[in-house]
């Protein structure tokens, strides 16, 4: 029997029909799921179709997200596409649960992971359960200490070009400069050469250099803009084949999908060039890294000679090792120069703890005969680590962390929750609920940092922290905050970062003066990474101007 064109028609009109009817029903059936979930204090949506997703993420969503804390606690309900129910949480007995205790029925969102792994392939970033174990198993040894002692001689040479860049800028006085734009391009220049034994030449002080510098900074901006739209991309791309679905999205009238387009390109193109020059230089044995930047010590290059030597179960593919270095340009660089950025901009507003921490290093300096090491730099500055950690503990990088929740589970609360039934000790979440640990609210909790949480206090880790601090069990890596978050997704290099920071300070707060330019408001944008801007201005990436004069 012979099949017409209108038999071809309605099956395909029936498969789609039975397609939408089980996306239907599937979200029908979660809803029905969440519904005790209504039970629990939260905002009122602000649209059928975005819940308050897009309140959450503004780029100026600081004081929302301060409203909804002083007005629903520590564990509150909010609403996402399509009336999805997602848990905002800074209770610290729930993120113990979530980030430590059932970290394996917590997983990051698919959203998250299938976006990353189409920008930087399979790398920590979208690895989840047993590959992400695999991959974390053999990258741990190699952000150890023993590893990073190697790299404060480079971390400080670059560092001085930059204050030699500042020198020659403030020749005749005092001069007004982008330090977010020079911050960047140093810690692209420090993962580069720290992490890859790779130089892009971003410091050179006529700019030259500076286009993939530009190109990696403008990758959180852009990145923020489409975040309403990301949990959308695990559907999408199930449907379309990545050819199809690539040449759909340049083909969209939305430039900044367009740039982190263009800006996955370069970074995967510039990663497999260098990954390529690695394996070429081992094949030639040890000696022939002597004459590298690193010396074979960076970080990149110690990973591929652990995987050689690694049993046949636990090497990592070339494919995942490239990944990882694509992962590292961008996280690496966006993280630690937002980072750095946010501590200058303190200093500058606070001159009282700036020159309190020039004396500090001063004196250590003169006390050492010029630069200081490891030891120094980790133990022997008890107000530069009090900076670092009070600045950072106020401001962290990346201010809030999703996770859905795999199966049905219920997490524990430290304090009980009054709903329209009563107070409730635990709240059951299933399976498919996203669940957003709030990690500024949990660093500035009164409840657990006392009536000051909210103040800048370096002072406060100069003496025993209060039992309150301590008795909270924050389940986080760093100075019982959740900064660099805990458990089997922490931060892997946060003492890569740590150590760039201190020795940026080090180099720099010594030889200059920063003040803040009163005539450029700067404000930080709420997103993924936080990043600096200036109020009305037009310009993609991070903005930070400071006026900077020689001491």
């Amino acid at each position: 029997m012979a099949i017409s064109f209108a038999d071809v028609v309605l099956a395909g009109e029936i498969l789609l029909l039975t397609g939408a009817g089980l996306v239907v029903f599937s979200i029908l059936r979660h809803r029905v799921k969440q519904l005790s979930l209504w039970k629990i204090p939260g905002p009122p949506s602000r649209s059928l179709w975005s819940g308050n997703i897009r309140q959450i993420f503004h780029a100026n969503a600081w004081s929302y997200q301060e409203e909804l804390f002083q007005q629903y606690g520590s564990v509150l309900r909010t609403t996402g596409l399509l009336g999805d129910i997602r848990l905002l949480v800074s209770d610290p007995v729930a993120c113990t649960t979530i980030l430590l205790k059932e970290q394996d029925i917590f997983e990051e969102t698919p959203w998250f992971t299938e976006t990353n792994r189409h920008a930087f392939g399979p790398s920590l970033l979208s690895a989840t359960g047993a590959a992400h174990r695999k991959q974390r198993k053999m990258l741990n040894p190699v952000f150890s200490i023993k590893h990073m002692r190697h790299l404060i001689p480079l971390f400080q040479n670059l560092t001085a070009e930059l204050r030699d860049i500042l020198y020659a800028r403030t020749e005749d006085g005092t001069t007004d400069l982008n330090m977010a734009d020079w911050f960047s391009r140093l810690a692209l220049e420090l993962i580069a050469q720290g992490g890859l034994g790779h130089t892009f030449n971003t410091m050179n002080a006529d700019g030259k250099g500076g286009e993939f510098s530009r190109a990696v900074k403008e990758f959180s901006p852009s990145l923020s803009k489409v975040a309403p739209w990301r949990p959308l991309f695990p559907l999408i791309s199930t449907i379309i084949p990545p050819k199809i679905l690539r040449f759909g999205a340049m083909c969209l009238p939305w430039p900044d999908l367009h740039n982190l387009i263009r800006i996955s390109d370069e970074i995967h193109a510039n990663a497999s060039a260098i990954f390529e020059k690695k394996k070429a230089l081992l094949n030639e044995g040890d000696a022939a890294f002597m004459d590298q930047i690193g010396e074979g010590k960076d970080i990149i290059t110690i990973l591929l000679k652990a995987n050689l030597n690694a049993s046949e179960q636990d090497r990592l593919p070339d494919e995942q090792i490239l990944s990882q270095m694509s992962m590292l340009l961008f996280a690496a660089t966006d993280t630690t120069s937002g980072a750095i950025s946010r501590i200058m901009q303190t200093l500058a507003d606070r001159q009282d703890i700036q020159e309190k921490l020039r004396e500090e290093l001063t004196e250590a300096q003169d006390k050492a005969g010029g630069r200081l090491g490891y030891d120094e730099l980790t133990y022997g500055l008890p107000y530069l680590d009090a900076v670092c950690r009070e600045i950072l503990r106020i401001h962290p990088p990346v201010p809030l962390v999703q996770r859905m929740c795999q199966a049905d589970t219920t997490i524990p609360v430290s304090t009980p929750i009054q709903t329209v039934d009563g107070p409730i000790k635990s709240i059951y979440v299933p399976k498919k609920t996203t669940v957003m640990v709030n990690v500024r609210a949990i660093n500035r909790d009164p409840s657990i940092w006392g009536p000051d949480a909210a103040e800048l206090k370096p002072e406060r880790w100069l003496s025993p922290l209060p039992e309150t601090v301590t008795q909270a069990r924050i389940p986080g890596v760093y100075s019982n905050t959740l900064t660099f978050f805990g458990g089997g997704h922490a931060c892997i290099g946060f003492k890569f970062a740590q150590l760039e920071m201190k020795v940026v300070l080090a180099e720099l707060i010594p030889h200059f003066r920063f003040y803040p330019d009163k005539k450029q408001e700067v404000f930080w944008r709420f997103g993924g990474i936080i990043t600096p801007g200036v109020r009305g201005s037009t310009v993609v990436g991070p903005q930070m101007p400071l006026i900077v004069e020689r001491v």
